[in-house]
């Protein structure tokens, strides 16, 4: 995502808009597949964000007038900020599976030397 220039080529280039459209695919069957309210909040907050940037593109494409462009553009930049606090989320959600894990394992070492205790 940081790699993504200050002013996106619009209207976006196929790379690009693939991205969006796999990005927004990943978040529905994630939407889909899981209870954790945590996670369907995360997403449902910015799954529509990323939606409205391929919507927005395909309105330019059809009118490819100035406020199209500009709505485009603001809506890349909005999203992909929120984007880069959900990554930031997603990320600190995942630290606490790699510290489970350790404790897990911790458990596990001192189970395996008492173990009728």
């Amino acid at each position: 995502m940081s790699n993504l220039p200050a002013a996106p080529q619009i209207p976006l280039g196929a790379d690009v808009r693939a991205a969006y459209q796999d990005l927004y695919d990943k978040m529905q069957a994630q939407i889909d597949r899981t209870m954790d309210l945590a996670v369907i909040e995360a997403l449902n907050t910015w799954q529509p964000q990323v939606e409205l940037v391929l919507t927005k593109d395909d309105l330019y494409r059809l009118s490819a007038d100035t406020a199209a462009f500009e709505a485009l553009q603001k809506q890349i930049n909005y999203t992909n900020e929120g984007l880069r606090a959900l990554r930031a989320q997603i990320l600190a959600i995942a630290s606490h599976f790699t510290m489970a894990a350790d404790i897990l394992a911790a458990i596990d070492e001192a189970l395996k030397l008492l173990p009728g205790a």
